[in-house]
């Protein structure tokens, strides 16, 4: 008997393909879409729990600001004896760094600087060596294990030498002192190696500047011991010694420690970590349940739809005198049938779009990891709740129907109606808000992409400069110079937008001595000419200005500084008094996230880490004669440190990859909505013509018109529209200003924007079901009216 239910349910799905192809993948797309949104959203929120005693490690914050120094760090250590271990780490201050062994280097990604305390707070798994000791000394270096194969293959590297050479340093020979695994994707560090930093105090002006107090270019973290209770350390750093800070600094020192795992998701300026945005994870994370729950609804209306034909079929077995059991089981098998091949069709799809998951979140994602932990119990009891839901229970239902009312067709009940066409309203409001988000976040990047960020970024290329080109500064500038497609040229210290550099200094203003911190950045003197940056008041600097130790501070700076004069405001520095000469316009020297902030200039002279070249064409042929032209000159002069072009346009646009991440994600989530919601108007129209055929059959009889019939069938279907727009538009508006509140420079939510989700949604929805509502009405009424 199992057998024939499992031949009777073949023979159903394949008499009704169309049908059953819709139902299967409806529900098959759905499923594995959600897996896969929720395995993603299981990485982002579980980020770093892989590193052992994590949830015993801390980020070191002063005054809610994550930028320390490493003054800050060693007065903390010392006077908090509770601590385990504190470190502080940043990215290297080069551009370029190299590892070289015999005759081949191998350029680093990410090289990260730390104190020797960083693997006592963050315990990696470890291949070779003993990370705790490798970074005690100076010329110390931990490779991650891809870094360490490439290099040394298979061989344990532990004790072998490398020489590194970089844009501050070269020619150091350093030591591998431990090899870790490499980083997952579960985690938000990302370098490829850690230098000591005592390596660090071979460049002239590192010690000098770690003395600071106000230099703050680290980030700082901690771990105490599990029977210590983290308020404790804070009442501890509430009340810290205040007598070893420097003057000027103590009334704006305030410690506090903050859980790790938090980093992640709301300390976005660690630009040592890798981040994501909690907002926009539960956003993912409802719009993965949505799918879900539209795929079930789809697949619950389908199969409800199907079941209508089965009725009469049902009522004979049982005049037949079939058993009530028996007909559970016939409705049941042919249930369980379709959710297996669902099953393998999942796994089977869940494979093929894992490489487009990784490319679109930047993650590592295996099939394995797909289908294990919460996934895992998610899909197994889907499957089982739609089996009870849609095999066990209608069987049931109709078992225990009479028979006269299975062979007239009347088990359905009017409520049947109002909950399907109840679930076609939420798929829409479903839709709609989609739509609203789709539109806003093309809308928000299109502001961002557009908005004028206060200096020139078209036809502008950088590179990082090195100790090369720095030594031959005038013939490398002279052969600059003779590149006919270049208009002109210009250094800075840093690239704009990734600037790490925050200074905290004294600065006398009208005579009152106060303390200020601010973003720092060295340029040449034609640098605001270059980038069209109006000056506000006093003069640019010149070819003295290096030597004056002159500063030019942003209008924001002159605001919260309370500068109103240039000739007010002197900053006393290594035996100097500079003289604060100019103020110029506000411009983003960061990313639009943040409001801009106050930033210092300094006069760099003639060179510096970067440089700008500002060609004279937009032609791609001009461009890449251009590039070819200073790479020949770069190599003559620097056959160490290879070129690497980079355009500034599209390095500001990659400071919003974040944004183009989601709104990737919220694309395919749209067309999924919009197809699974065109799944659920097929399955609601098959419904209304399989209820109605002989009533059209009657109308076309007594005259009616095609369209007459079309529109009979399609009226209802602006109304559930209509409804839907008035549930979604409210959650959309809340859900979509939440968001846009975590821009500092944001557009506006126009009211057109959910008119035209609503027009979207109702065109969308007319197109699926006029063309089969059309075919109903065109059928010939004589086989209408004998439709049984």
């Amino acid at each position: 008997m199992n057998f024939y239910n499992i031949k009777i349910s073949f023979k159903n799905l394949l008499k009704n393909k169309l049908v059953s192809s819709i139902n299967i993948s409806g529900l098959v797309i759905g499923i594995t879409i959600s897996l896969l949104v929720f395995a993603y959203v299981n990485k982002e929120k579980n980020m770093d729990q892989e590193i052992a005693d994590i949830e015993y490690t801390y980020t070191l914050l002063n005054e809610k600001d994550p930028d320390i120094s490493s003054a800050m760090v060693r007065h903390v250590r010392s006077e908090i004896p509770e601590i385990e271990a504190i470190t502080f780490a940043r990215y290297t201050w080069s551009p370029q760094d190299f590892l070289k062994k015999e005759n081949t280097d191998y350029k680093l990604q990410n090289l990260l600087i730390a104190d020797s305390c960083f693997f006592k707070v963050f315990q990696f798994e470890t291949v070779y060596g003993d990370p705790k000791k490798a970074l005690n000394t100076a010329d110390k270096i931990v490779l991650t294990q891809s870094v360490a194969k490439k290099i040394f293959g298979d061989e344990n590297p532990i004790g072998k030498e490398l020489l590194y050479n970089s844009t501050n340093l070269q020619n150091v020979i350093v030591e591998v002192g431990a090899v870790i695994q490499d980083l997952s994707h579960h985690c938000s560090w990302e370098f490829d190696a850690v230098l000591s930093l005592d390596t660090n105090y071979k460049i002239s002006w590192f010690k000098s500047s770690e003395e600071y107090w106000g230099t703050q270019n680290y980030s700082a973290f901690a771990k105490i011991p599990s029977n210590i209770d983290a308020e404790v350390i804070n009442r501890k750093l509430a009340n810290i010694s205040t007598d070893n800070i420097p003057e000027g600094y103590r009334e704006e020192t305030k410690f506090e420690i903050q859980p790790f795992t938090k980093a992640y998701n709301d300390l976005p300026e660690i630009e040592i970590l890798k981040h994501g945005n909690q907002l926009t994870l539960n956003i993912i994370q409802i719009i993965g349940f949505l799918i879900l729950l539209l795929a079930c609804i789809n697949y619950i209306n389908l199969v409800t739809a199907q079941k209508i034909k089965r009725l009469k079929n049902i009522g004979i077995l049982k005049v037949m005198g079939s058993k009530k059991a028996k007909v559970v089981e016939l409705i049941a098998v042919e249930s369980a049938l379709v959710l297996f091949i669902t099953f393998i069709l999942v796994i089977v799809l869940s494979n093929f779009l894992l490489i487009g998951l990784n490319q679109i979140t930047n993650s590592e994602f295996t099939l394995a990891e797909i289908f294990s932990g919460s996934n895992l119990i998610i899909f197994i009891g889907l499957l089982a709740f739609t089996f009870v839901l849609t095999g066990i229970i209608p069987g049931i239902r109709f078992s225990r129907s009479q028979t006269t009312a299975l062979l007239k067709n009347t088990v359905n009940s009017r409520s049947q109606n109002h909950l399907r066409n109840t679930l076609l309203i939420f798929q829409f409001s479903i839709t709609i808000i989609l739509l609203c988000g789709i539109l806003l976040i093309n809308k928000q990047n299109n502001y961002m992409s557009e908005l004028d960020p206060g200096f020139d970024k078209e036809q502008i290329l950088y590179a990082a400069t090195n100790p090369q080109i720095e030594k031959s500064s005038s013939a490398f500038n002279s052969e600059i110079k003779r590149i006919p497609e270049i208009a002109d040229y210009t250094y800075t210290s840093a690239p704009l937008g990734y600037n790490q550099s925050n200074w905290a200094l004294s600065m006398i203003n009208k005579g009152e001595k106060q303390e200020i911190g601010f973003a720092n950045l060295f340029v040449s003197p034609n640098f605001f000419d270059f980038f069209g940056i109006k000056l506000v008041q006093g003069k640019q600097f010149n070819h003295y200005s290096e030597e004056n130790a002159d500063w030019i501070f942003n209008a924001t700076a002159f605001k919260q500084f309370n500068i109103e004069k240039p000739e007010d405001a002197v900053i006393p520095r290594n035996g100097k008094v500079g003289k604060v000469i100019a103020e110029v316009e506000d411009f983003n020297h960061e990313s639009i996230h943040t409001s801009i902030r106050p930033i210092a200039f300094r006069s760099c002279g003639e060179t510096n880490e970067y440089i700008y070249f500002k060609i004279n064409s937009s032609s791609v042929a001009s461009t890449n004669r251009c590039i070819r032209s200073i790479n020949k000159v770069w190599e003559n002069i620097s056959p160490n440190f290879p070129m690497e072009i980079k355009y500034l346009d599209a390095s500001w646009e990659a400071l919003y990859k974040k944004e183009k991440q989601f709104q990737r994600i919220l694309n395919y989530a749209t067309i999924i909505s919009i197809l699974l919601s065109c799944l659920g108007l097929i399955s609601l129209t098959y419904f209304i013509v399989e209820t109605h055929t002989k009533e059209i059959g009657i109308r076309k009889t007594n005259g009616a018109k095609t369209f007459e019939i079309v529109k009979m069938l399609n009226a209802d279907l602006v109304k559930w529209v209509f409804i839907a727009c008035i549930i979604a538009c409210p959650i959309a508006w809340y859900a979509l200003h939440t968001w846009l509140s975590g821009f500092a420079y944001k557009t506006e939510l126009s009211w057109w924007i959910f008119a035209l989700a609503g027009i979207i949604a109702l065109g969308i929805a007319l197109l699926t079901v006029s063309w089969q509502s059309w075919r109903a009405a065109k059928i010939n009424p004589v086989e209408s009216l004998r439709y049984e």
